[in-house]
């Protein structure tokens, strides 16, 4: 069984905020995933901000921003936001990666940026190391996350290794233990993209509802813009 730990950003590639969402953040953030499932399939759904206006709200509150802004200064922005809803109906796992692209909103010839995909129709980018090690990643837990519902995994520190090759990644999963970042609802992890993780199928899944947003600080070389 993995580890357990809150972790330091820095050091470790994630930390873990306990409670940083109030009651009401939540409710109101849980009322809207219900009215945006009326319309579509919920486990998975990029382009959040859009769709669920209230994250507009949650992001700007004073104790959210302040935190974005702890990490990456007075210019960090929510640059994408995904929701992912793990149920009985809808259960996967997730594999060791790291968090390598970034959502764009065209495609542009531009050096150090590759290679390209497209992902629910929105055009997607590696952009260079360095740009993705002073981004930030946060999930927002709606529900509890733990070792037998999915909760995710990390490899405490391997995001200072760069971007990782196929190779390096097998040879860092043998050897390094690996740390599960049980939550409750209110918590938010914050984690650097090139942090290696993964998630295990749920063996009880029960809801585990996560709104991951990432943050920049910086505009992208003209002329690609951020997705969102």
């Amino acid at each position: 069984m993995p580890n357990q730990s809150t972790g330091c950003l820095e050091r470790d590639g994630f930390s873990l905020h306990h409670k940083l969402l109030d009651h009401n953040a939540l409710s109101a953030l849980r009322a809207g995933i219900d009215a945006l499932a009326a319309d579509t399939a919920v486990y998975g759904v990029r382009d959040l901000r859009r769709r669920l206006p209230v994250l507009e709200a949650v992001l700007g509150s004073a104790v959210v921003r302040e935190s974005a802004t702890r990490y990456l200064g007075a210019d960090a922005r929510p640059v994408r936001s995904i929701l992912f809803d793990k149920t009985s109906s809808h259960n996967w796992s997730v594999p060791w990666h790291q968090d390598r692209t970034v959502a764009v909103a065209g495609k542009a010839d531009v050096a150090g940026f590759g290679p390209w995909s497209i992902k629910d129709g929105a055009f997607h980018v590696e952009p260079p190391a360095a740009m993705l090690e002073r981004m930030v990643t946060f999930r927002i837990h709606l529900d509890p996350a733990r070792a037998d519902n999915g909760a995710l995994m990390v490899l405490p520190a391997t995001h200072a290794h760069g971007r990782l090759a196929r190779k390096d990644v097998a040879d860092l999963v043998r050897e390094c233990q690996p740390i599960i970042c049980s939550a409750e609802p209110g918590d938010v992890l914050a984690m650097r993209p090139l942090l290696l993780h993964a998630s295990r199928r749920a063996a009880k899944p029960d809801r585990r509802r996560v709104v991951h947003v990432e943050y920049c600080a910086q505009q992208l070389p003209g002329p690609l813009a951020w997705a969102e």
